[in-house]
């Protein structure tokens, strides 16, 4: 799975954040605050999906241009790289 063990997904009122944890512990300075759409991918992610799967899923969940979410997706998913969360 690509998603990297010690994150966690946390959906509080309208906000969603990915927050790290190790050792039972967790690191407000590392929490990373999502959209709804983010969230979306990332949970698809953990679900095991691929970034082409996920891409499918959303043009039938959004309306939106296949090319838009196309840049959405990647581009979440290298912010996510970055953070150490993801890895392909």
């Amino acid at each position: 799975m690509p998603i990297e063990k010690g994150f966690i997904l946390k959906h509080i009122g309208n906000d969603y954040m990915i927050i790290p944890t190790t050792s039972n512990n967790v690191r407000f300075d590392k929490i990373f605050n999502l959209n709804e759409t983010s969230a979306y991918i990332y949970e698809r992610l953990n679900e095991g999906k691929n970034i082409e799967e996920i891409i499918d899923l959303m043009l039938n969940e959004y309306n939106a241009p296949k090319d838009v979410i196309t840049k959405d997706v990647y581009e979440f998913v290298e912010e996510l790289k970055k953070r150490g969360i993801y890895k392909d």
